[in-house]
């Protein structure tokens, strides 16, 4: 009698979750008032140098999630594979696993300098740029997409069908709340890269809900929620307040030219353009042809963000 299967294989692909997910983020920036906006590096933009003068760069893996079923056995098995070991771990440590979603880290291509993984850590450095992978919360093709197109697309404001519940567009709390209510959103998980690796055999788990995310070799990830919402919700509050300084393009490229020396790459022959702004979009091209990691740019008008904190204090 062969052996009970207990994994499920989802039948997106990476290229699928990247297209939809950048397709739906730059669907709902804001309209042509607002102060910031959200950029996709195959975006033509023109003059966006002219009309934004401080950046957020995000930097995102794609990944499809796989499944695992709950573990029913706690003995131990002759020989634990690394997914044994997952359900195991989710087991002993009361995390939720019925079922547990997974993706394993990308192994290092040939003749890359390094793993993508670990080039995704690099570029996190908040909160002059941001790095995270972004994976479905579900293996229904059929749900994923009703997600996808609910609500009235190609409107010129994508949250008219909530336009209810919104009273002053301006306001960081709606603008926020937009990101929260999303459906769409919700349903990513996104996750930082927190340690280096020299090695491809590890994996984040997490749970439908988008929390108990976990590591493997076994850790518990704390600093949640996760979820493509509450990341991109943070984001937009974090640029209404006044505690966190607006970042100049310089200080985001500068993250770039680290990212770069940490590869002992020349920046010469990459970071190419007449200005700051050009050069970080022409890092971002680079990096998705060598390491498959895209690059979104959060755009920010600091006059209109300016005037909207003075409003905020009266």
């Amino acid at each position: 009698m062969g052996r009970k299967k207990f994994k499920t294989k989802s039948n997106f692909s990476e290229a699928q979750v990247e297209a939809d997910v950048a397709m739906y983020l730059g669907w709902c920036t804001p309209l042509d008032d607002q102060p910031f906006r959200l950029l996709d590096i195959n975006e033509q933009e023109t003059g966006a140098d002219k009309k934004f003068d401080a950046i957020v760069p995000i930097y995102i893996q794609f990944k499809k999630s796989d499944s695992l079923e709950e573990w029913h056995n706690p003995k131990k098995l002759p020989i634990m594979s690394p997914l044994q070991s997952i359900r195991k771990f989710r087991y002993e440590k009361e995390l939720a696993d019925s079922p547990t979603l997974y993706f394993q880290l990308r192994e290092k291509a040939k003749n890359a300098l390094d793993f993508q993984h670990n080039v995704l850590y690099y570029n996190n450095k908040p909160p002059k740029s941001y790095g995270i992978y972004v994976a479905p919360l579900t293996l229904n093709k059929k749900e994923y997409y009703d997600d996808l197109c609910c609500g009235p697309r190609f409107f010129s404001d994508p949250w008219m069908w909530r336009r209810q519940n919104i009273h002053d567009g301006r306001h960081p709390s709606a603008w926020a709340s937009h990101f929260d209510i999303q459906p769409f959103l919700r349903k990513h998980i996104s996750i930082i890269p927190h340690e280096i690796v020299s090695d491809s055999n590890h994996f984040y788990a997490f749970s439908e809900m988008g929390d108990d995310v976990s590591w493997h070799s076994p850790t518990v990830i704390n600093g949640g929620p996760f979820r493509l919402s509450d990341f991109m919700s943070r984001r937009i509050r974090e640029i209404f307040s006044e505690e966190q300084p607006l970042t100049s393009v310089d200080e985001a490229l500068s993250v770039a030219t680290s990212v770069l020396n940490e590869l002992n790459i020349d920046s010469a022959g990459i970071l190419n353009g007449d200005n700051s702004f050009d050069r970080l979009r022409s890092y971002g091209r680079w990096l998705h042809e060598k390491f498959s990691i895209r690059q979104m740019m959060l755009c920010i008008n600091k006059e209109g963000i300016q005037e909207i904190r003075s409003d905020l204090q009266r």
